[in-house]
């Protein structure tokens, strides 16, 4: 192995970018942003995870993108223009084999703006979803969000979206700046977590939203183009100290398999002057 307990993942570093995408998310836009505390508009969470995918996947590779798990937490915002500085570390392999890996990611001013780790097992995850384990919900799309309107469990609307390579190109070359020659073969970890904020953003009628957290666990590669389903349900919802958060459990799905699960904490309501 060539790699150990202490060694380092390969730096990366990246200037931050406000992702245009089919579902307008406003906290991006610099007005409204300011009015919520924010100096300008902010990159989302789930953009920063992509970045801080990048030392992991050089590191351990297609084996990690097809059975790897992840997790990240968004703890400072990321703004336009930002050179995000990816760093991290081999923390210990365990008896079976398992990698244990810790990375974040920091701005121009060395504040950390987001915290993570990541697994590599020897052994398939198992059990694997299938689409009868998240049922599809049958309610309105762009419905009202509250949380006396979540309900933990309640399925979702499933979402479809296609995955070509020229979607890819544009998403990879220049969303998020990944020009890793992984991807010239493989679906990237970033588009699959951003189908979170897509079904979200399909099912609720909401103005922004602020990216918490997510946790990720990949099953197989996709690379072939073809359509992709997102499916999921609400894990939970909860209020802290003004913020209205909801906890998402989704799965996405190609026609074949399930690519991966992912379990999305998100503010819907924003505290004013949450900045």
């Amino acid at each position: 192995m060539p790699f150990g307990a202490g060694s380092l993942l390969p730096e990366h570093r990246v200037r931050a970018t406000i992702e245009p995408a089919d579902f307008s998310n406003n906290i991006q836009d610099d007005e409204y942003a300011r009015r919520h505390g924010f100096r300008a508009g902010v990159v989302s969470g789930l953009s920063v995870y992509a970045y801080m995918s990048r030392p992991v996947a050089e590191l351990l590779g297609r084996e990690w993108l097809e059975r790897g798990s992840a997790e990240a937490r968004f703890i400072r915002p990321v703004y336009e223009g930002e050179e995000i500085r990816l760093t991290g570390a081999v923390t210990s392999i365990e008896k079976d084999g398992t990698l244990l890996l810790d990375y974040q990611a920091a701005n121009n001013q060395g504040a950390t703006c987001g915290i993570g780790s990541a697994q590599l097992s020897p052994s398939v995850p198992y059990p694997e979803p299938s689409p009868d384990d998240y049922p599809a919900g049958r309610a309105k799309l762009h419905r009202p969000i509250s949380l006396e309107s979540l309900h933990a469990g309640e399925s979702l609307v499933p979402v479809s979206s296609e995955f070509t390579w020229n979607v890819h190109w544009q998403y990879c070359r220049k969303s998020i700046r990944d020009l890793h020659p992984l991807y010239e073969k493989i679906l990237h970890p970033g588009w699959i977590v951003s189908r979170a904020s897509q079904i979200l953003a399909t099912n609720y009628a909401i103005q922004a939203w602020i990216d918490v957290s997510c946790r990720v666990q990949h099953f197989h590669l996709q690379e072939e183009e073809c359509s992709i389903q997102t499916r999921g349900r609400i894990q939970d919802k909860f209020e802290h100290n003004g913020d209205h958060f909801a906890e998402l459990d989704v799965a996405v799905f190609s026609p074949t398999c399930c690519l991966a699960t992912i379990r999305y904490t998100v503010i819907f309501r924003i505290a004013p002057n949450a900045a």
